[in-house]
């Protein structure tokens, strides 16, 4: 994602809570600015925050679907 669509999408989201469900990398123009955004709230992330936010959403989508399972 461009990074001045990324601000955009920051600037319109505002503060509601995001679960980050999908992280791409950012660029400008053209070029990989060496941190990656979340697609639905546009938070910049960097590789290792991007990684412990990939991990929380498994966690996250996995405990749902064990409670859905168990009802």
């Amino acid at each position: 994602m461009e990074y001045l669509a990324a601000k955009k999408l920051r600037e319109e989201w505002g503060d509601k809570p995001c679960d980050h469900p999908a992280i791409e990398k950012e660029y400008y123009a053209d070029t990989h600015t060496l941190d990656y955004v979340c697609v639905q709230c546009g938070e910049e992330f960097t590789v290792l925050e991007m990684l412990e936010a990939k991990e929380n959403f498994r966690k996250s989508k996995k405990g749902r679907k064990v409670l859905l399972s168990s009802h």
